[in-house]
């Protein structure tokens, strides 16, 4: 029997700045996803904890169905659990929680190990594109909708204002700037399993990267810099 919670959600107390870990979970039908593939598309992630056997979670499961078939610009994922059992849930709790209310734009798998899970459920963490880091944690489904759309708006905004006139090439096996943004800008090439593959720093004097050692197929690339960031996509053949 899990710990029933006193304090629902005091332990978020962590630091929020911070650049988060990577995981990489896997749904019931071997799909799998990791933080970082998530956040290298650009969009926030939701990650909601949620157990089977949460009553608060069961009447807002056709609330979350909804929103995020409306907002498409946010990734959401069901960590599913069980809060006061022990029991690790089934993959037809899983089917059945997903048909009944409507899941089937909501990333959902079993949170076997409990990396999502605290001390109880609801719990919601949203995760910032722009750096990687936690924007929000806590029990507030409408906070942490609102921190998520929050965060489309300014990485557009970012997007925008820093990196649109960017101008890049792949040939021979490098990958090649022209238009290079003033200052430092930090490049990371993450393959579609959200492996980050590369590092490396974009300055006007320093703008050719030698990628011929990467196997051929689709990659992710990452650019930051104190203020913003944004995500391409390249294609090495």
């Amino acid at each position: 029997m899990k710990q029933i919670y006193l304090f629902l959600f005091a332990i978020a107390s962590l630091s929020l700045n911070a650049q988060v870990a990577d995981r990489m979970v896997e749904d019931c039908n071997t799909n799998q996803s990791s933080i970082y593939q998530v956040l290298a598309s650009g969009k926030p992630l939701i990650v909601a904890s949620k157990g089977f056997d949460c009553s608060i979670c069961v009447n807002q499961a056709p609330g979350w169905g909804t929103w995020a078939s409306n907002n498409p610009q946010v990734q959401v994922w069901g960590a599913m659990t069980n809060t006061y059992s022990s029991n690790i849930p089934t993959c037809n709790q899983v089917s059945s929680w997903v048909s009944s209310y409507n899941w089937s734009n909501i990333y959902t798998f079993i949170d076997s190990s409990e990396y999502f899970f605290e001390f109880g459920t609801p719990r919601y963490l949203v995760y910032d594109p722009a750096d990687s880091s936690l924007a929000y944690v806590g029990g507030s489904a409408s906070t942490a909708r609102s921190t998520a759309l929050g965060l489309v708006t300014n990485n557009v905004s970012l997007k925008e204002n820093t990196f649109e006139d960017i101008q890049f090439y792949y040939k021979n096996g490098t990958l090649n700037f022209m238009k290079v943004p003033e200052g430092n800008t930090l490049i990371e090439i993450y393959n579609l399993t959200g492996k980050k593959e590369r590092v490396f720093t974009l300055r006007r004097d320093h703008k050719s990267f030698p990628l011929s050692d990467l196997p051929k197929g689709i990659y992710l690339m990452r650019l930051s810099n104190s203020k913003s960031a944004t995500t391409r996509k390249i294609v090495i053949s």
